[in-house]
């Protein structure tokens, strides 16, 4: 959507949040042609964005992070700006439905101090992490501010390994338990770090990391209590080739779940989690910014759980190996689609399915069944004698291998051929009368005649003008 920049020079947003569709809250900060660095806030009501006054600090720096939307009188940003003597400082606003205005929020220590991440339990209670450091110059450490409707203060947190550390996101639960999650180093490598506590203190929980790499959290968000998902990075040692890093909790302990690998550099900057166990995280590789979904099956001694699972075109299905036991997950159409090989537990392995169709996969191991059901993407509504577009792929098929797509009709409610033997992903459909359309589609290796079954139906309803 379009979103107005400041006049004065460029302008980066880093947070944002809502209290419904049409209130909804942008922050970050803008470079002057001063070369300052100041505060900016947009808002969204429904319709446009628009640039909202923002107070700063006398300082050349001042910087918003996150934002938390409560209510339309009521949200909170934070972030961080350069005070007199050359040390940032920790910065707070709250709009109260008329205009932003500067809070006063503590700091640990003589050094550095900035706020990262925000969540709001209630507007009498809210949270806010990020990094401290005792003087100037030192080393890092985690910082939590908890507002309880009054003031804002800061709450005791653990600085594992003695060293560097740093909360970059945190959420609040509806039992009154929080979850923050950044990194901290061990003298080493970094390390994912996960906090879990309340008012009278967090405590350290343990992640899953990539043993022998760099691990670092970007973001966490939460649909329950036992389902909470937290998104960053990992990469070697003495290397800056990040890939994607996703750990879930599931109400015991946090595991790496699959995510989707660029060729050479994944970063991952932020997620949100949806109720049903589905994540959504984001981020760049070198060239694109990336949309990512995440849905994790787990591969236990007893089978798949869940046993069937379904994605879009495109998306990448994630396998996460848990139990005692290695497993070895292939294609079980015959079209020799994928071998994950053996996957110890506690691993995970992952398949991007470009294509429409019902995959059946089996666990050589386990001896047990599963499938990935990829649904033909189509408009839910349109209208009789205008072009819809079916598509049935996001890519082309590889060498060898075609599509094959079915049309149901309200005159006619078996399935028959609609094309037949394709390389093309897409193709218009002009209605010639109104009611129900449907589709499915598979994908088909011409040289051994195996194919996949037959993809879920997608319905469009057509409607006379």
């Amino acid at each position: 959507m379009p979103v107005p920049a400041p006049r004065t020079g460029a302008a980066y947003l880093r947070g944002v949040a809502g209290s419904s569709g049409t209130d909804v809250w942008a922050v970050g900060y803008q470079i002057t042609r001063s070369g300052a660095n100041k505060t900016v806030i947009e808002h969204y009501d429904g319709t446009a964005w628009k640039i909202v006054p923002s107070p700063n600090p006398a300082s050349l720096a001042g910087y918003l992070s996150a934002v938390a939307a409560i209510a339309m009188t009521d949200a909170w940003t934070v972030g961080h700006y350069l005070d007199n003597s050359g040390v940032y400082r920790t910065l707070v606003e709250h709009w109260d439905g008329t205009s932003w205005m500067i809070v006063s929020s503590p700091n640990a220590g003589n050094g550095d101090n900035a706020l990262n991440g925000i969540a709001a339990a209630s507007s009498n209670d809210i949270w806010a992490v990020g990094y401290q450091s005792s003087a100037p110059g030192a080393a890092s450490s985690t910082l939590v501010l908890h507002f309880h409707g009054t003031s804002w203060t800061i709450v005791p947190s653990p600085n594992p390994g003695g060293l560097t550390s740093s909360l970059a996101g945190v959420v609040a639960m509806a039992d009154g338990r929080i979850w923050a999650a950044g990194f901290y180093y061990d003298g080493t490598q970094g390390r994912t770090l996960l906090l879990h506590g309340d008012t009278s203190g967090f405590e350290t929980v343990p992640g899953e990391d990539f043993p022998g790499e760099g691990n670092l959290l970007n973001g966490i968000a939460a649909s329950g209590s036992g389902d909470i998902f937290a998104a960053g990075y990992h990469y070697p040692n003495g290397t800056t080739d990040y890939q994607g890093l996703i750990e879930h909790y599931d109400g015991t302990q946090w595991r790496r779940v699959s995510s989707a690998q660029g060729t050479s550099y994944t970063y991952l900057s932020g997620i949100t989690a949806q109720p049903g166990g589905a994540a959504w995280a984001v981020g760049n590789t070198l060239a694109a910014t990336i949309a990512e979904s995440v849905c994790e099956i787990q591969v236990t001694e007893a089978g798949f759980i869940p046993e069937a699972a379904s994605g879009g075109l495109g998306e990448t299905a994630g396998w996460t190996i848990i139990g005692s036991s290695s497993h070895r997950l292939v294609d079980a159409s015959g079209m020799q689609l994928f071998d994950s090989g053996s996957r110890a537990s506690g691993s995970s392995f992952q398949f991007t399915f470009d294509s429409a169709g019902t995959y059946p996969v089996i666990d050589r191991t386990a001896h047990a069944t599963s499938t990935v059901a990829v649904p033909v993407d189509l408009p839910e509504t349109g209208t009789t004698g205008v072009p819809l577009t079916v598509t049935w792929s996001a890519a082309s098929p590889s060498e060898g291998f075609l599509f094959d797509v079915q049309i149901q009709t309200p005159s006619n409610p078996s399935f028959r051929n609609w094309r037949v033997g394709q390389t093309d992903v897409s193709a218009t459909f002009v209605p010639p009368a109104e009611g129900a359309y449907a589709f499915r589609a598979r994908l088909r290796d011409s040289a051994t005649g195996k194919f996949s079954k037959w993809s879920p139906s997608a319905v469009v309803t057509v409607e006379n003008p």
